[in-house]
């Protein structure tokens, strides 16, 4: 009998922040008074080791050869404050803003893409994704821990780990992910209470009192906590409370997630910095020394707002001016620095007037998808503070004039002027009916240091769950709904509440009176939306998805296992009625399941986030441009890779006895491809294999009308009997036509994943007809149609068989043995399409095509060259896009042709100079001025030119013509 597990002694908090990391921690019958703050042990030299209150969230990737100390087992990175300072010294090799990252769904979090923008031919450079980037910062913290308390491991003690109040639930599961990396096991807590817990620490029960007796004994808080990566807003609320306690607090609400902080303050001065140092020539820097300058404004900054990287004591009078300095990117540290000053009322004006400006109740912040992306990382368009902050509090306390008391954290708020301004715009705020503000002044509650208050408080509010402190109080601060099937006489799509707003942990919600009956043995995607409105929806209300109130997240998937789908198979059971039950777990993340009814033993099935959504794209990443990472790039939440047996389906609310999508129509037209596929039957005729298309669209209508459910239904008919394509060459070409037109784009349905899965084997196959040019064509067309769908090994695979039939002669490759492919122009727009090879190879295929353009005149090459240098992927993560670079070397080609002979010029053009607002993708304002003149000069649409010109959303008409034709009726690629 296994020994009962000892209770952790130690109670720790981490602050896993943008730019730093804080560790705190107390004995776990401790007092509030007693938490401790843990110097983490860091590289501040190459060869020096100092413990520092602040670990900077950075990972540094040294030079070849320059082989610093790595005491604390961090290689290939050194972690800390010495990768601060080489990160300022050397362009190009700093991870900063892990953070931001790992809540970016344009990129696949789990794909090491950084640092962002490293050159392609960077091969030895080591390389993070942001959930490796932020478990190594966590498992820095648990090896130095470890060192420190032997006797009491870090992975034993009771860890919280704090995030942003506006994470979803993804960016959570990734957190808590991470630190499983690290080997910890955590339980989270939002940021804006962490810090009121630590300010209850501070005020203890006499300070909670006498804030009471200022606010009249109600007192509604508004906690502002601007980061490094985020600006977090949470409203609490603190009342007398009866059963005999002091008080009662309860978290009210939460903000939306606003990628907004000390990071945009840096950007914004390193601009202002940037025609300074070059000059005044109208030149840029480069990604990695553009990095540089932004690291040495954020110096800068704190400096002369007064906020220092140490802590404790007074910290001295901020100077007047800060020196901002970028080094040279060889050996000549000095001879090529570039350097300037910024003074103190220069800060101030631009983190006043651009992020804290003057804002009424009712401002509301301008939405849109053209804000700053820089490194990456899609940034909010309007940087005004002040005005998220209105908005926030006339949604959640509309009949509010304000609140009565403002706590501040993070570090901008050293700033005694910053404090002022947003005190005064709050206090400055009318009622809603235009009521001035009477009584007292906006307590603006003290806090005594930004940079340990949340760490510290994460500490607290372990003290309080183990009864030593007062714990703030209010459950889930989203309510989750899913998604049903739009009414069939239209109005908005209705959705159900499966988890309620407020809901208190452990407390499991069940959508009651809402069945879903499932076919079995098929993975189920359910569209999930959060909300964060105050209206108290019930779990299984019926209420319409509004755009305003809704945000869509990543879907939630279910496969039943394969007993089920034995039992389908054999015709005693074909679907499975459930109901959805949700529950908001004790470390802070929402657990969501399918559970039998109507049985006497029920089953539950988990509900698993899909973390790496398909290539339509998470709403939030579209306009920025990229999609997030394809199906193909990870495993899908909790999709097997094949399904056992058959093919998936959504979700829908309906009767047990609902009909698959088409009907006695749809069943016909399977029955058509069973006759020409099927089991051999000598009853068809050479002519009924060959009018087999001309047969499906007498039956369900031309093509391009087919739904995504019946062309789906139709690929998973054709499928299972692959190797009937062998019976003859009109088999073999017509299953490749059907197979692609089916499945493209390769993505969209929750089943796609396991279908191209059972196809992807058929590549290695080729054909059994080789001498058949016709079924070469439709045999690149149908990979080149569910592109979109192939993973990255996959479509390199296509490459390294396509490759030799592509490149100049002088290349000499080796072409394969028993291989003559034909239709080798289908064969180039296929490997076109292939987004998901190494930037370095689609760079390489560009020039190759290039070359031909020099003799060839046919269009499409140049439209080839514009989908492989594309700044926006269509359906990849960005960080496979090839680098400015080679797009600015084709470009130079494309302006020298005669657009006039050349109907792909203008949209190659377009694909190729697109702005993008990330210096690591987009070309030069010299090439892009010069491709928005010839734009203009040939006539090419408004759109066309705008798209150069600014940076503006991806239409979803833009997206599917990269896959040249229409999509499956139904289908939309980007969901705005």
């Amino acid at each position: 009998m296994s020994a009962p597990a000892k209770t952790p002694s130690l109670i720790v908090g981490i602050d896993l922040g943008t730019t730093h990391t804080v560790v705190a921690w107390a004995e776990r019958d401790a007092g509030p008074g007693a938490i401790r703050v843990f110097p983490i042990p860091q590289l501040v030299t190459a060869t020096e080791v100092e413990a520092r209150p602040l670990l900077p969230s950075l990972l540094y990737a040294p030079l070849p050869g320059e082989a610093p100390a790595d005491p604390f087992g961090d290689a290939p990175f050194a972690i800390g404050e010495h990768a601060r300072r080489r990160g300022g010294e050397v362009p190009g090799r700093l991870i900063a803003s892990a953070k931001s990252w790992l809540c970016h769904p344009a990129i696949d979090r789990t794909a090491p893409v950084l640092p962002w923008g490293a050159a392609e031919d960077a091969a030895s450079l080591p390389r993070a994704s942001p959930l490796d980037a932020s478990a190594r910062i966590l498992a820095h913290v648990r090896r130095t821990w470890d060192d420190a308390f032997p006797d009491r491991p870090l992975a034993a003690q009771e860890v919280v780990l704090t995030v942003p109040a506006s994470f979803d639930q993804v960016a959570r599961e990734l957190t808590v992910e991470a630190a499983r990396r690290a080997g910890l096991s955590a339980r989270l807590l939002e940021e804006p209470q962490a810090a009121f817990y630590d300010f209850m620490r501070l005020a203890g029960a006499d300070g909670l009192d006498a804030l009471l007796a200022r606010s009249g004994g109600d007192a509604t808080v508004l906690v502002c906590d601007v980061g490094g990566g985020t600006t977090d807003l949470s409203l609490i609320r603190v009342a007398r409370a009866a059963e005999g306690r002091p008080v009662e607090v309860s978290r009210v609400a939460v903000g939306h997630h606003l990628l907004l902080g000390g990071d945009n303050m840096d950007l914004a001065l390193a601009h202002l910095c940037e025609p300074r140092l070059v000059g005044g020539t109208g030149e840029k820097l480069d990604p990695a020394r553009f990095g540089q300058l932004v690291l040495a404004c954020r110096a800068a900054k704190e400096r002369l707002l007064g906020g220092g990287a140490s802590s404790g004591g007074a910290a001295p009078a901020p100077p007047d001016e800060a020196p901002v300095t970028v080094l040279s990117h060889g050996a000549r540290l000095v001879g090529g620095a570039l350097t300037t000053r910024l003074r103190r009322e220069e800060v101030e004006a631009i983190v006043l007037d651009g992020f804290f400006p003057e804002a009424p109740r009712d401002a509301r912040p301008q939405r849109g998808r053209s804000g700053l992306v820089a490194f990456g990382l899609p940034y909010e368009r309007d940087v005004a503070i002040t005005r998220h902050v209105a908005w926030f509090f006339a949604r959640h306390a509309p009949e509010a004039r304000g609140p009565t008391a403002l706590l501040l954290n993070g570090g901008v708020f050293r700033a005694r002027r910053v404090v002022e301004r947003l005190a005064q715009v709050i206090e400055r705020w009318e009622g809603p009916c235009g009521v001035s503000w009477e009584g007292p002044r906006l307590d603006v509650l003290p806090h005594a240091d930004p940079d340990l208050a949340v760490a510290r408080g994460a500490v607290a509010y372990g003290l309080a769950l183990a009864g030593r402190g007062v714990r703030i109080e209010g459950g889930a601060a989203r309510g989750y709904y899913v998604g049903l099937e739009p009414p069939a006489g239209g109005g908005p799509r209705p959705a159900v509440c499966v988890v309620p707003r407020g809901a208190k942990e452990g407390s499991v919600h069940a959508a009651a009176g809402r069945t879903f009956a499932l076919v079995v043995g098929r993975p189920v995607r359910f569209d999930l939306f959060a909300s964060d409105d105050a209206r108290a929806d019930r779990a299984g209300d019926l209420v319409p998805l509004e755009d305003e109130r809704f945000e869509a997240l990543p879907p939630v998937a279910v496969a039943f296992d394969a007993g089920d789908a034995a039992r389908a198979a054999a015709g005693k059971q074909a679907e499975v009625r459930v109901q959805i039950e949700g529950e908001l777990t004790a470390i802070g993340t929402l657990d969501l399941a399918c559970v039998e009814v109507g049985v006497p033993a029920p089953r539950r099935f988990r509900l698993a986030f899909q973390l790496r959504e398909d290539g339509r794209g998470a709403r939030a990443a579209a306009a920025e441009g990229g999609a997030p990472g394809g199906p193909a790039e990870g495993a899908t939440g909790g999709l097997p890779e094949r399904a056992p047996g058959g093919p998936p389906e959504r979700a829908q609310a309906r009767p047990p006895a609902g009909a698959a999508p088409g009907g006695r129509r749809l069943d016909e037209a399977r029955e058509a491809i069973e006759r020409v596929f099927g089991k051999g039957r000598p009853d068809v005729a050479p002519r009924e294999v060959k009018n087999l298309v001309r047969e499906l669209e007498r039956v369900l209508g031309e093509r391009a009308t087919w739904t995504t459910e019946a062309a789906r239904a139709l690929f998973d008919t054709l499928a299972p009997s692959a190797r009937s394509r062998r019976r003859s060459a009109d088999h073999e070409r017509l299953f490749w036509s059907l197979a692609g037109y089916c499945l493209r784009p390769g993505f969209g349905d929750a089943g796609d994943p396991a279908r191209v899965a059972a196809i992807a084997p058929l590549f290695a196959e080729r054909l059994a007809f080789p001498q058949e040019a016709r079924s070469w064509q439709q045999f690149w067309i149908a990979w080149r149609r569910v592109a979109g769908g192939l993973d990255e090994p996959l479509q390199v695979a296509i490459r390294d068989l396509a490759d030799p039939f592509l490149a100049p002669s002088e290349q000499r490759l080796k072409k394969p043995k028993g291989v003559k492919p034909e239709a080798l122009d289908d064969l180039l727009e296929l490997c076109a399409s292939l987004e998901r090879v190494p930037a370095g190879r689609r760079s390489e295929l560009g020039a190759w095509i290039l070359e031909r353009t020099w003799t060839d005149r046919d269009a499409r090459l140049w439209a080839a060259i514009g989908r492989i240098g594309a700044r926006v992927p269509a359906y990849a993560s960005v960080h496979h896009v090839v680098s400015p670079a080679a797009a600015e070397r084709w470009l130079d080609h494309l302006l020298r042709e005669k657009w006039q002979e050349l109907p792909s010029a203008a949209p190659a053009a377009v694909q190729l100079a697109r702005r993008t607002g990330d210096r690591a993708r987009d070309v030069s304002d010299r090439i892009r001025g010069e491709v928005e003149r010839r734009l203009v000069k040939a006539g090419a649409p408004e759109a066309w030119v705008r798209a150069v010109r600014e940076v503006v959303a991806v239409e979803e008409a833009e997206r599917a013509a990269f896959f040249g034709e229409g999509l499956p009726v139904g289908l939309r690629l980007v969901g705005e």
